[in-house]
């Protein structure tokens, strides 16, 4: 009688099943709950990964700028007019410029694009617009003389004034990134008019603000590129100055 208890509470142990079919169900519907948020898990990977690239792109915008130098930076961020002007205090522009620099979605190095002039925010968010802005190529400055943004005597400054196709091949490819490559945008601008930190000859210094975007372009095979709209873009911004 004993070992007849023994092996019906063996028996009665077990699961039957019906408890298996709903045990399995209930693992595939959590399965099935976690594979969900899979994408959004890799998404984020990749959004955490561009912004800690962003952020790795301040000292490359820092070592650009002051490769530029303060006469082409100054120009080619324009706010301000008859800022050389002795009997009165310079006014705000009815154009203003905004400096363009690109990098790649690796990071590392920036480089000049171009400058253009400052664009409404219908403009920017047009799917049909290739560049960020119309493109402005000189500057005539009050004191005299004229800033030139794409194209110098000794060579193109801006990826804009690459216009000759030898400048994209070894040993120059390492002043050139591709337009499909150029996946992050950092427009460079002065602060506001009437702001504290308004540009003024008198200084010493030129105060910018600078918004780093992403994704700018991106390749549209086999050989192209599209521009993502402005709304669309993730931003980093801080505010940077150099000295004359």
């Amino acid at each position: 009688m004993k070992g007849r208890n023994t092996s019906q509470t063996r028996i009665r142990s077990g699961f039957t099943l019906l408890e298996v079919v709903i045990a399995l169900a209930v693992f595939g519907f959590l399965i099935g709950g976690l594979l969900g948020f899979l994408p959004w898990g890799i998404e984020g990977v990749g959004k955490v990964k561009d912004q800690s690239t962003a952020y790795g792109l301040v000292d490359a915008i820092d070592v650009e700028l002051e490769r530029m130098g303060f006469s082409l930076v100054e120009a080619a961020t324009k706010n301000l007019d008859d800022m050389y002007n002795p009997t009165s205090p310079p006014i705000e522009s009815t154009e203003k410029y905004i400096l363009l620099m690109v990098a790649r979605n690796a990071g590392g190095s920036v480089a000049f694009e171009q400058v253009v002039s400052e664009e409404d925010s219908a403009y920017l968010n047009n799917v049909g617009n290739d560049q960020e802005g119309k493109i402005i190529d000189s500057f005539d400055k009050d004191a005299g003389g004229t800033v030139y943004f794409n194209r110098t005597n000794e060579g193109p400054v801006s990826l804009h004034g690459h216009e000759n196709e030898d400048w994209k091949t070894p040993p120059y490819s390492f002043s050139w990134i591709p337009e499909d490559e150029r996946y992050f945008l950092i427009k460079v601008s002065q602060f506001p008019f009437n702001h504290r930190h308004q540009h003024h000859p008198s200084h010493g210094y030129l105060a910018l603000q600078i918004d780093v975007q992403w994704p700018y372009k991106l390749p549209v095979p086999p050989e192209g590129f599209r521009r993502v709209q402005e709304k669309y873009r993730s931003h980093f911004r801080f505010p940077l100055a150099i000295s004359r």
